[in-house]
């Protein structure tokens, strides 16, 4: 009998070992099971968000091949710009109307095939397919951006308004890449340094809850080429109203010659 006891007490102490050293067991293996599940939650994560950023905006989708089969439109667009541009130079008064699939058609055609300079490589990556879509005030701008072979669409939404003469405000509504936002004072200064490089007078001020990029046109104009000599004095232009509209944009304003004071030997009569 009390071998029968002393089996039955080695027996228990057996058991109670087993769980004790099955205990730490269970608890890694549930320990492991949360860490994979973590691991695989952020991974969908990640796939998801990477996922968003590949989805271009609808406005982007909705322009993106307006005009590219049609050259001709590209052509109105150069031909009005030149048009303009004589006007300025020559005339009184000039205005300019385009509309947003002659632009698009522009930025399809004539663009990378004549002045692929203006696209090239930026700090994060290859531009390509500019596009714009017109709505009251706003400018809606996207292009892809490539990078590693991997191709997404960066764009903007950016109110436009005529502060004064030659003077615009500019605001950025929205802005991103794919459906990931950008923040917005980021893209404001790109914006800046775009329009510095273009020759404009760029300042940053606050309104009320906003940001304003200010930007000032230069008002001298010269046409040094012109044999003529009254052509050659130099020029002033204002830019007197501008009007953005659904799929248009409409400039209008006044240009003129500023005479060169005469000496003062030029002023004395002669006798």
């Amino acid at each position: 009998m009390e071998n029968a006891v002393n089996e039955n007490f080695l027996q228990d102490l057996k058991d109670n070992e087993e769980n004790r050293l099955s205990l730490p067991t269970v608890g890694q293996k549930k320990a492991y099971q949360l860490a994979f599940f973590a691991m695989l939650c952020c991974c969908i994560l990640i796939v998801a968000v990477c996922s968003l950023a590949f989805v271009p905006p609808q406005f982007y989708r909705s322009v993106e091949n307006i005009g590219l089969e049609d050259q001709s439109i590209a052509g109105r667009f150069v031909t009005q710009i030149a048009s303009v541009t004589n006007e300025i130079r020559h005339k009184n008064k000039w205005g300019i109307s385009v509309r947003e699939n002659e632009i698009n058609a522009w930025l399809g055609n004539d663009l990378p095939r004549n002045h692929p300079e203006l696209l090239g490589n930026a700090l994060w990556g290859r531009l390509s397919r500019p596009r714009i879509k017109l709505e009251p005030h706003l400018f809606r701008i996207g292009i892809e951006v490539s990078r590693w072979g991997v191709t997404t669409v960066a764009w903007a939404e950016i109110e436009v308004r005529l502060k004064s003469a030659n003077q615009f405000a500019l605001t950025v509504q929205r802005a991103g890449v794919g459906q990931l936002p950008l923040p917005r004072n980021a893209v404001l200064q790109e914006c800046r340094k775009a329009l510095e490089n273009a020759g404009m007078d760029t300042d940053i001020q606050r309104y009320r809850d906003r940001i304003l990029l200010l930007a000032t046109v230069p008002a001298r104009l010269t046409n040094s080429s012109s044999p003529d000599k009254e052509s050659r004095q130099p020029r002033r232009w204002q830019i007197e109203s501008l009007r953005i509209d659904h799929g248009s944009v409409t400039v209008v304003g006044t240009s003129y010659t500023k005479k060169k004071s005469r000496t003062f030997s030029e002023a004395m009569p002669s006798n």
